[in-house]
This record gives structure tokens, sequence and C-alpha cells, in this order.
């Protein structure tokens, strides 16, 4: 009989035992998907800088770049002299490549994939990382108390990676936006000078 009541206890120390290590899994996963979540939140807000303040920052030299970079010169034309158009041609000549159409329009479709990229990586972030880490910290609520220090670290993880992030896509688009606006202005006003 002693043998059985320590055979009973033993079992019901292991059964403990596993519930226990099965919660420490469900704790390193919350841990591993918050720290990735703040990790790629980190890098995503470093790479939404570096797009603002660079690529999609309009400026009159812009163009200069665009030319240097995707359009070599182009070769030496003859032209006819005296019409009407060949004087246009002439004056659109001495802008660079980059002033062209078809170049503004290369540039804003390459800004614009940009910030759907963005738009993805965001979204992926909220659904990802940010949701499973919440479904692991839910996880270990149903099934023992968590300490409040874990619950405002998730809060404070959806709050700066859902909350805060939420407009960041639109606001993307809208800077894009405003390049293609900006970009059509200095040009229209450039052309008539």
């Amino acid at each position: 009989m002693t043998t059985i009541y320590e055979f009973d206890k033993l079992l019901h120390l292991l059964r403990d035992r596993s519930e226990n290590l099965e919660l420490l899994g469900v704790r390193l996963t919350w841990e591993e998907q918050r720290r990735v979540a703040w990790a790629d939140r980190c890098q995503l807000l470093l790479d939404l800088q570096s797009f603002l303040s660079q690529r999609a920052r309009w400026f009159p030299s812009v163009y200069d770049a665009l030319t240097q970079v995707e359009y070599p010169a182009p070769a030496p034309t003859l032209s006819r002299r005296g019409s009407a158009t060949s004087l246009a041609s002439e004056n659109s000549g001495s802008f660079p490549s980059g002033f062209s159409r078809g170049a503004r329009f290369k540039h804003a479709e390459v800004l614009s994939r940009e910030a759907a990229q963005f738009a993805g990586r965001i979204s992926s972030l909220r659904h990802g990382k940010i949701t499973a880490a919440g479904k692991a910290l839910d996880t270990l609520i149903e099934r023992k108390r968590v300490p409040d220090e874990l619950l405002d670290e998730q809060d404070k993880l959806e709050a700066q990676g859902i909350s805060e992030m939420e407009n960041v896509g639109r606001f993307i688009m809208g800077v894009v936006t405003q390049w293609r606006k900006y970009s059509r202005f200095f040009s229209d006003f450039t052309m008539r000078s």
C-alpha cells in the first residue's frame, strides 16, 4: 500500500513538472515572439526613416541623381533648324533626361512599390509576430496567474506595434503622392521658364 501511495505521489509530481515545462515552453514562445516583434519594429522604423529622408524626399537635384544613376546621357541628334518643333525639342534637350515624363513616372512607381512594401511589413508585424505573442500570453493567462510586468510589456508592444503604426501605410502613400505632385509642378515650372 505504501508503494502505491508513493507511486501516486510521484505521478502527481511528474504531472506538475510536465505542466510547468509546458508553461515554460509557452513563456519562451511569448518571449521569442515579443523580442522578434520589437526587433522588426525597430528595423522597420529605421528603414522608414531612411526612405523618408532619402528616396522619398523631393528636391530639385533629385533629377541629377536620377540622370546619373538610371539614365545615361542621350546621344547627340541632328535637328531641323528654324521650325517651332525643333526649337521646342532643343529647349527640352537642355534639361537632364531625368525631367522626362517617363523617368518621373518610373521613379514614382519605384517609390509606390516601396511604400506598398512598408504597408505589407507593417501588416505582417501586426498579424504575425505581435498576434502570436498575444496568443502565447493568452495561453499563459488561461493556465496560471501572469505577472503584471508581462501584461504591461504586451500592452506596450501592441500600443507601439499596432496602434502607433496603424496610419503609417497611408502616410507613406501620401508622401509618394506629394512627391509626384511636386515633381509634376517643378517640371511644368521649369519647362515654362
